[in-house]
Formats: C-alpha cells, sequence, structure tokens
C-alpha cells in the first residue's frame, strides 16, 4: 500500500471516516451527508484504489481498506504517544 495521499486524497478519506457516503450518480461521484454534497472525480477513487486506501465491495461501492483503517489507527496512536512524551 503507497501511503502517501495527496490533498484531495486526504480529502476524500476525511469525507469518509466523517460518515459521508459515497453515492453514484449517472457517471458521476458524490461524498453525501445530509443536505450536503461534494462532487469527487472517479480518477480520484482510483487512485484511492489503487493505493490500498479504499476497495470495492461485491455490491460496487466503495469503502475504506480495512489495511487503511489500521494504518489510520496506528498513524492516530503515534501521533498521541509523541505528543505525551514531548516535554
Amino acid at each position: 500500500m503507497k501511503l502517501k495521499l495527496t490533498p484531495t486524497q486526504n480529502l476524500c478519506v476525511g469525507f469518509l471516516e466523517t460518515g459521508f457516503e459515497l453515492v453514484q450518480i449517472g457517471d458521476q461521484y458524490f461524498f453525501v451527508k445530509g443536505e450536503r454534497r461534494q462532487k469527487v472525480l472517479p480518477k480520484t477513487l482510483d487512485a484511492l484504489v489503487s493505493r490500498g486506501a479504499l476497495k470495492h465491495t461485491r455490491d460496487g461501492k466503495y469503502e475504506l481498506s480495512e489495511e487503511f483503517k489500521e494504518h489510520r489507527r496506528e498513524m492516530r496512536s503515534a501521533t498521541v504517544e509523541s505528543k505525551h512524551t514531548r516535554h
């Protein structure tokens, strides 16, 4: 898994982590939560899949991969630990 993400890719991951649903309408994709809707390009989704952050489910939806979720948990844990060890 390539862990370096562009700012746009990080934004997309953030949408998914904060409860937005990825919806396809025609040939376009949107992050949707309540009345909020943000367009995302298919090439961005493809890049996230190729980097291992997203995966396709059997029903054709995109979701964060378990491997990527674990990576994010480890990164957050390391950040918290480094804040506690600084004086």
